[in-house]
């Protein structure tokens, strides 16, 4: 491994060994890279395939709040989960762990000649297979958010799913218990009627 290409081929082919040496490496200025690229070409396809010029402002604006907001997610999300994987005794740095998950972004640009491929697809098929190339996005892209913290912080597999996850459990759990203190206290106020 080494240029920017290679790590990109070594992610898509050897993911575990791959994040492992983009963490230990802290290969941010690649990282950020590859987020842009993950950033710009959705955009872009979206942009050729815009029929009206009024609509070109509006996605030019979209994508600098999409930008911001998926840089600042992806900032706090290493965060967050490097905090987590420490606690669940990893050994790795919240810097390595967000070089790694910048590499995530690949199935981003990897899926867009999919998504046109199926935009090009009878109406009967084209929600099919948006529906199935979706899923696989999903599931290519958790499994390199669980390669990135497996390969930042050392852990097992079934830790790193773990430490994935523990975030979403935690706001769950947050809004379970304030719905119900809520619903609670509802319930002891005296209505007059």
């Amino acid at each position: 491994m080494g240029n920017f290409l290679e790590t990109i081929y070594d992610v898509l082919f050897k993911p575990n060994t791959a994040m492992q040496y983009i963490a230990e490496k802290k290969l941010t200025g690649q990282a950020l890279a590859m987020f842009t690229i993950g950033m710009l070409v959705p955009v872009w396809a979206l942009y050729t395939g815009i029929r009206e010029p009024a609509g070109v402002p509006a996605l030019g604006f979209l994508f600098i709040l999409h930008f911001i907001g998926s840089f600042v997610f992806w900032v706090l999300g290493a965060a967050v989960l490097s905090f987590v994987a420490e606690l669940a005794g990893g050994r790795g740095t919240a810097v390595g762990l967000f070089a790694a998950l910048g590499f995530a972004h690949i199935p981003r640009v990897a899926v867009m000649p999919l998504w046109v491929i199926a935009a090009l697809l009878p109406d009967g098929l084209r929600g099919l297979a948006l529906g199935i190339i979706g899923l696989l996005a999903v599931t290519w892209t958790l499994s390199l958010h669980v390669a990135a913290i497996r390969g930042a912080h050392g852990l097992s597999a079934a830790k790193a799913v773990l430490v994935l996850v523990a975030p979403l459990l935690t706001m769950l759990a947050a809004v379970a218990a304030v719905i119900i203190f809520l619903g609670s206290t509802l319930m002891n106020l005296p209505f007059h009627i």
